[in-house]
């Protein structure tokens, strides 16, 4: 039997599907899934407990409340959201700006978004269900369904989509946090790089200029202000110029003693 020919569902069975979801749901947060899993499994849930939902994904906004779908059922479905947001308009990005609940027979939806019906009953989608996803008073999108029924959606779809909601936006927030943690990382990573690169230097003009680490790094300092270079950068171009073969080194030491006279000439005067 296809989705499509299905006998309804008496409210008994909907009342059951919808206890066992919640525990699933309960079962979910508590794993350590990848976002992406479990944005897959709302999707899932969706497609099983709501009777004439087809297809479903989730929408995010981005810092400029640009609008990308992680995660969808289908390649239609991803096609169909990028479609939307190149019209800049329809229910989901609807639904994400002023959080609500939008649901939509094709009729009423010819009605208040025409360009974007028209593409998705090109697509064989008659009716959708969108619900905005926040936290803690911050927009983040949609949880977007659709149907190829003209009339798909129920009030009681409506609550069952609200519940999914919630760990939708748990998990897209989980996201934000750690992509937020990996540039910090990276940053953290790059300075001690940096870092390292500064005390190697610190330690070839405290050889050259017999000098200590405080008047070592000052020359280094005054050095690359002289020469309208980066710190990081003049440190690197002085181990690198040590690092080199010995015939090399013996032909670059001039420079790096030029860069300690140099120093020590600004430093007396």
């Amino acid at each position: 039997m296809r989705h499509d020919d299905q006998i309804p569902p008496s409210l008994g069975q909907r009342y059951a599907d919808l206890i066992e979801s919640l525990t699933e749901l309960a079962e979910m947060l508590t794993r350590n899934d990848s976002v992406r899993d479990t944005l897959q499994s709302v999707l899932v849930l969706a497609l099983r407990t709501v009777p004439h939902c087809h297809a479903a994904s989730v929408t995010v906004l981005d810092d400029k409340n640009q609008p990308g779908t992680v995660q969808a059922t289908d390649d239609d479905t991803y096609e169909l959201d990028r479609r939307q947001y190149e019209l800049t308009d329809g229910p989901c990005l609807d639904a994400a700006r002023r959080q609500v609940v939008n649901r939509w027979s094709v009729t009423e939806a010819e009605q208040r978004f025409p360009d974007f019906t028209s593409v998705a009953k090109d697509m064989g989608l008659r009716s959708y269900l969108s619900a905005g996803l926040a936290l803690a008073g911050r927009r983040l999108g949609a949880l977007n369904l659709s149907s190829h029924d003209d009339d798909g959606f129920t009030e009681l779809d409506e609550e069952m989509v609200a519940l999914l909601t919630v760990p939708a936006s748990a998990a897209i927030v989980v996201a934000d946090r750690y992509a937020d943690a990996r540039d910090l990382a990276g940053q953290l990573e790059h300075a001690l790089e940096s870092r390292a690169v500064i005390d190697q230097a610190i330690g070839v003009v405290m050889a050259q200029s017999r000098c200590s680490p405080e008047d070592a790094f000052a020359k280094l300092s005054r050095a690359s202000n002289n020469r309208n270079i980066k710190l990081r950068d003049l440190a690197a171009e002085i181990v690198q110029q040590m690092s080199t073969g010995p015939d090399q080194g013996e032909r670059q030491s001039p420079k790096l003693g030029a860069l300690a006279a140099t120093a020590q000439r600004r430093q007396r005067g």
